[in-house]
């Protein structure tokens, strides 16, 4: 078989996977494959479209794949080395490319598929990995998003708002198999739920600095503090100098709503037995300036 033989069968089988997803595809509108724009809106390493094609590509007709991440030495299928190199792309060094803008569309088909497909364990990698995305869609990183062309914009913000009643739904569903989820990976499903439902800087504040180090900008008068090490204070008492923790509020959420973030944060990091779950209440407190006396939602003031 000629390599434009082979081509022509992975589009084929591509378009297949989608058309069973037609009706979000429509409603989604997602950027065509033979759209230029793909060479414009780029990732880490360039064009993402082949990585975003095949995620749709039946797993026995994939190419090899090789990894990306040269330091990742686990066996992999190659169906998740292509999703983790589309990650790697659309996350490298934490940043937002924008690639994502024309990705997230087929990241939500993607979660859609394997919804349908009840698979758990590829749902929970892309709402980890669309949040950690999200996280990273601050106006630090993309300043002139408004700029976007109307469709571009319309698309990706409909499949973030479409990802937060998924996410939601898997949650609500899955409850106890999360529980048996490997502590690190349950630690970034609950920062990336942190970014899918709004909270995006505060998000990427946790991850940037792996839950541990933060520094502190005083919006009064400037005062820097920088790259503290939580873990490394150990005396509560010098903590609670610098911090006044929030009032616990666990045993208060009804596992449905997340308006309040800290109330269902709280609790899902408890839920889920995160050893962390000690700095929640610390992070949501009341910060202190040490140079003008001005306080202030911790969090508020974090950043990585």
């Amino acid at each position: 078989m000629t390599e434009r033989e082979q081509a022509q069968i992975w589009r084929e089988q591509i378009e297949n996977s989608l058309e069973e997803m037609s009706e979000l595809r429509e409603r989604l509108h997602p950027i065509a494959f033979t759209s230029k724009l793909w060479e414009e809106y780029t990732g880490a390493y360039g064009d993402v479209r082949e990585d975003v094609a095949f995620l749709f590509c039946p797993k026995e007709s994939l190419p090899e794949m090789e990894k990306i991440r040269r330091l990742d030495f686990e066996e992999k299928e190659d169906a998740w080395i292509n999703f983790d190199n589309l990650c790697e792309n659309l996350l490298h060094q934490l940043s937002f490319y924008d690639a994502t803008y024309l990705a997230m569309p087929y990241l939500l088909l993607f979660l859609e598929k394997k919804k349908r497909e009840n698979d758990f364990k590829w749902q929970f990698q892309i709402i980890i990995q669309t949040g950690l995305m999200l996280s990273t869609d601050i106006p630090y990183f993309n300043p002139n998003k408004e700029e976007l062309p109307k469709n571009i914009l319309e698309s990706y913000e409909l499949s973030t708002e479409l990802l937060k009643e998924m996410a939601k739904e898997f949650l609500q569903q899955n409850m106890e198999k999360l529980k048996k989820e490997d502590k690190m990976d349950l630690k970034y499903f609950c920062t990336s739920l942190m970014a899918i439902f709004g909270d995006k800087e505060k998000a990427y504040t946790l991850i940037g600095g792996n839950w541990e180090q933060v520094s502190f900008t005083c919006p009064n008068c400037d005062y820097f503090d920088g790259e503290i090490e939580i873990d490394s204070i150990s005396d509560k008492e010098i903590l609670e100098k610098m911090i006044v923790p929030a009032e616990s509020v666990l045993g208060k959420w009804d596992g449905k709503s997340f308006e309040d973030t800290y109330l269902w944060f709280c609790n899902l990091i408890h839920m889920f037995g995160i050893e962390e779950e000690w700095k929640v209440p610390y992070y949501y407190g009341i910060y202190q300036c040490p140079k003008c006396g001005y306080k202030g939602l911790a969090m508020d003031w974090m950043k990585y």
